[in-house]
């Protein structure tokens, strides 16, 4: 029976600048509950689903730290609020101002891919 489980991940970039390169290393330590581990296809699946997170980790730290080398400031976290349909129907908004506000959405999102590169 599987209780604890512990992913390492770590990984080495080349950076911009000759002779230097970017590490990065994540550790995951998760606790698999007792229901769970008595049957190996949930444990599996929690064990997969807990690797992604910790790739996702991975990734993410790695893009940090590369920042921090290049110099550059970490690109900025982008929140976007989605119309609901209450907002909808209380204004009256229809096919065509829906579609404006997409439109918006996706060139602000083109307009900062554009300055993170």
């Amino acid at each position: 029976m599987i209780k604890d489980v512990t992913i390492k991940l770590g990984g080495t970039k080349q950076a911009k600048r000759q002779y230097e390169s970017i590490r990065a290393d994540v550790e995951v330590t998760f606790t698999i509950p007792p229901e769970t581990s008595l049957n190996l296809e949930q444990t599996m699946e929690s064990y997969q689903y807990e690797l992604r997170r910790a790739k996702v980790m991975f990734r993410e730290a790695l893009i940090a730290a590369s920042h921090e080398i290049d110099g550059k400031p970490p690109a900025p976290k982008i929140e976007v609020k989605e119309p609901t349909k209450k907002d909808n129907k209380k204004e009256g908004a229809n096919e065509d101002e829906l579609f404006e506000m997409l439109k918006d959405q996706v060139r602000q999102d083109y307009l900062n891919k554009q300055e993170a590169d």
